[in-house]
């Protein structure tokens, strides 16, 4: 019986490193030892459920997938009019506001404030999830668009396919981000697909 016991005891011990492992795959590195999820876990779970739903936007052709300088927005009285001006768009994961304008060209940025967490390490990785998110998809995005990223407490406890899957469905319903026929149908591209910046007209 103590054999028996021992053996039952290691499995229960295999089982939770299991769910444990699971948990991290999921929600990053906000598990306690315990294996119990921060209280934001929930919610993220409810929102990745969603998610899962978002069409994957693939990168985008060679040379595309930079993130310059010149889409950056820096100023502040362009992020003020950005938020006085612009629709927002709401996730649990984040908060959108977009500002259509005269013009070509198209910038963005990205505000993960201490409500999200105190850790400036877990501020500073969401906010590089912010911007690969942004930066893979930016090749199927219209221009003459000013778009400001709030990230939500939620962030703290979601992962980047979760923080990415987010930002493509708000872009999605600002209708910023414009898929290809080729993602819509659920084909891959075929080398002479044309980025929507080279055929949509500025929105």
């Amino acid at each position: 019986m103590i054999a028996d016991a021992k053996i039952a005891s290691g499995t229960d011990l295999q089982t939770q490193q299991a769910q444990t492992q699971e948990d991290s795959r999921l929600f990053g590195e906000n598990v306690n030892k315990s294996g119990a999820q921060c209280h934001q876990a929930p919610q993220v779970e409810r929102a990745m459920a969603t998610d899962r739903l978002i069409p994957s936007i693939p990168p985008g052709p060679k040379g595309a997938n930079r993130f310059p300088k010149t889409e950056r927005l820096r100023r502040q009285k362009d992020i003020e009019a950005c938020l006085r001006e612009g629709k927002r768009y709401k996730h649990p994961l984040m908060t959108l506001y977009v500002r259509w304008r005269e013009g070509g060209g198209r910038r963005i940025a990205f505000s993960v404030g201490r409500k999200v967490s105190k850790k400036a390490t877990l501020r500073n990785r969401i906010k590089r999830w912010l911007r690969e998110a942004y930066r893979t998809k930016r090749w199927a995005m219209k221009e003459g668009v000013d778009l400001f990223v709030i990230a939500q407490p939620a962030c703290a406890a979601a992962n980047f396919q979760a923080v990415d899957a987010a930002l493509t469905e708000l872009l999605l319903k600002a209708k910023v981000l414009k898929l290809p026929d080729y993602v819509n149908s659920g084909g891959e591209p075929t080398g002479n697909q044309k980025t929507s910046d080279e055929t949509s007209e500025v929105g």
